[in-house]
């Protein structure tokens, strides 16, 4: 299922650590307008055995062997992880797809310190288009959201925000809240598709890309997805699984495992992002040669072939979630593809994102001043942070702020 050549990559790069991300620039082997790049950064992604890490390997690979500039792909346990090592200089590229995003920008779960709080990124590239949904096992007698209920197990890792919203939203469509149904909590993204075939929990939410997919699947009992149910079938339950499951595209499942082809369910535009303040022509170039070169690695891994310019374009005609970094708009520019409309958005969520920002740097300041702990586990931190966006004009939910925009 996975390239034996992304799988020996991987186990070589993932194991490199942190190190120092600045220094030296060397000659590049492969010529591209004489630039020089940084002889060495590292790309933050989910942990290994995920599709997004084995897309890291895939391109990095084959970025290093030809520019001669090492780029090193750095696994973070979670997603709080992720935002806080790209703030704290400990890689310069990192994964995020819209619901990370927005659950930063808000300063959810693990997200409300001062290390991973709202912090104003761009998007660099398009890593992949990729389902998420609700995975029971072959033989179980769950067929719909209809069939769960207060004696249903389902799997509940607080690693990453997007894996709890995943949750809440669900038992938020059947009117519900966790103390209604059994949770069985895991630690990691692995453990939380692992409790299926394992028969520990009856559901679990899930990526059918990712490596723990294939390998429930591959167990004698199988694997079956859920259906996402349609908006018309119930408005009004539709409407409390969206205002907790916001970011995603529903839409018949292309890619993954097998068992969940055609199957509609939620779709993440998953992305790289950078600092708002990276370097333009670093960006401008490894978007260039992402683009110039994805012939050359797009083979590297089954899910490789999503990181085109075209992904990147769909991604900004349904209507873009995330700002882009400036030096990728340069890109689109001189290919001609960048428009009106996408400049009208850019600006709309740049704006967004930086009054996001601000608030959050005055409420901690504020905060602070009072005495109040800043941190994911302080509750009066979180109603501060909560009561200072009301009383300065923040939007009480930063997802839905970005899908009202016009």
């Amino acid at each position: 299922m996975f390239n034996r050549k992304t799988t020996r990559r991987s186990i070589l790069l993932a194991g490199t650590g942190a190190i120092a991300l600045l220094g030296a620039s060397v000659p590049a082997t492969f010529a591209q307008d004489a630039y020089e790049w940084p002889q060495f950064f590292n790309v933050i992604t989910p942990i290994v055995g995920t599709a997004n890490h084995s897309l890291a390997v895939a391109w990095t690979g084959e970025f290093t062997a030809q520019t001669g500039s090492r780029a090193r792909v750095l696994p973070a346990p979670n997603g709080f992880s992720r935002a806080a090592w790209l703030n704290q200089g400990e890689g310069r590229i990192v994964l995020y797809q819209a619901s990370d995003y927005f659950d930063q920008m808000d300063a959810k779960e693990g997200y409300a310190t001062a290390e991973a709080g709202p912090t104003d990124t761009r998007l660099l590239n398009m890593n992949q288009v990729t389902g998420w949904g609700y995975m029971v096992r072959g033989d179980s007698p769950i067929q719909s959201f209809a069939d769960i209920g207060p004696d249903t197990r389902i799997s509940f890792s607080p690693s990453s925000s997007f894996l709890i919203a995943g949750i809440d939203a669900l038992l938020a469509y059947l009117g519900m809240e966790r103390d209604d149904v059994q949770l069985v909590e895991v630690g990691n993204y692995g453990a939380n598709t692992a409790v299926i075939p394992e028969g520990r929990a009856d559901v679990t939410f899930t990526s059918p890309t990712s490596g723990p997919s294939y390998e429930a699947e591959a167990a004698p009992d199988s694997i079956r997805w859920l259906p996402l149910p349609h908006r018309e079938d119930d408005p009004e339950a539709f409407a409390r699984y969206r205002a907790i499951h916001a970011g995603y595209v529903p839409r018949e499942v292309e890619s993954g495992v097998t068992t969940s082809h055609g199957v509609y369910m939620d779709h993440a535009f998953q992305a790289n992002h950078v600092k708002a303040d990276e370097d333009p022509e670093f960006v401008y170039q490894l978007i260039k040669w992402m683009d110039e070169q994805h012939d050359s690695y797009k083979d590297d891994f089954q899910h490789a072939h999503m990181m085109s310019i075209d992904n990147l374009i769909a991604f900004l005609d349904t209507g873009a979630l995330q700002p882009l970094h400036e030096g990728v708009i340069r890109y689109l520019e001189e290919k001609g593809l960048w428009k009106e409309e996408y400049q009208k958005r850019q600006d709309q969520l740049v704006e967004l994102a930086q009054a996001q920002v601000a608030g959050y740097q005055a409420a901690m300041e504020a905060a602070t001043a009072d005495g109040i702990t800043i941190g994911a586990d302080s509750q009066q931190w979180h109603e501060f942070w909560a009561d200072y966006r009301q009383e300065n004009g923040l939007p009480a939910s930063f997802g839905k702020a970005v899908l009202d925009l016009e």
